[in-house]
């Protein structure tokens, strides 16, 4: 009876720790692409990481936040799944800001009023001196993870595709 109790623990805790083996991954996957992680911050519900691109000349910092959304119990997991929202933030720092491109920053505001992150667009957003390209995917954790090396090329191919498409939205507004 008691090897019966304990394996339920076990698989209640890897149900509840999926997140936490993602974001691991995650460090892995992008420190192995040369960035390296800066800062962590973690809530009861979410994770993020801020990494440092070595070697970028448009990126200034990417920013990597997983929030679980479902699976807490074996019943959610059943029915829906371990989902959870990835949102993917990159930042280009501008040190010197001219008129014009504050004109080009409202611009850049209008057209984005109407744009959903969460449905896989991309929303840039103008600070003074930082322009901030963000995009959310709703993703299966169990894709991308405890497979081995196809959970880590999956997860691979997800941060360097989408990381690229931020780069190459923010690459015209970086100035020399």
């Amino acid at each position: 009876m008691f090897s019966f109790l304990a394996k339920f623990q076990h698989k209640q805790e890897m149900r509840e720790s999926k997140d936490e083996i993602l974001i691991g991954e995650i460090v892995r996957a992008m420190t192995r692409a040369g960035n390296i992680p800066i800062g962590f911050r973690a809530s009861d519900d979410w994770q993020s990481v801020v990494f440092k691109p070595v070697n970028d000349q448009v990126l200034n910092v990417i920013v990597l936040m997983l929030d679980r959304k479902t699976g807490d119990n074996a019943i959610q997991q059943a029915i829906f799944g371990s989902k959870a929202v990835i949102t993917m933030q990159c930042e280009l720092k501008n040190y010197l800001v001219d008129p014009d491109d504050l004109i080009r920053m409202y611009k850049t505001d209008l057209k984005n009023i109407f744009k959903m992150p969460l449905l896989g667009e991309v929303k840039l957003d103008h600070q003074l001196n930082s322009i901030l390209a963000t995009k959310k995917l709703i993703i299966e954790i169990d894709n991308y993870i405890l497979k081995g090396e196809q959970s880590v090329n999956n997860l691979t191919n997800l941060l360097t595709t989408n990381i690229t498409e931020l780069r190459g939205k923010l690459a015209p507004y970086k100035k020399t």
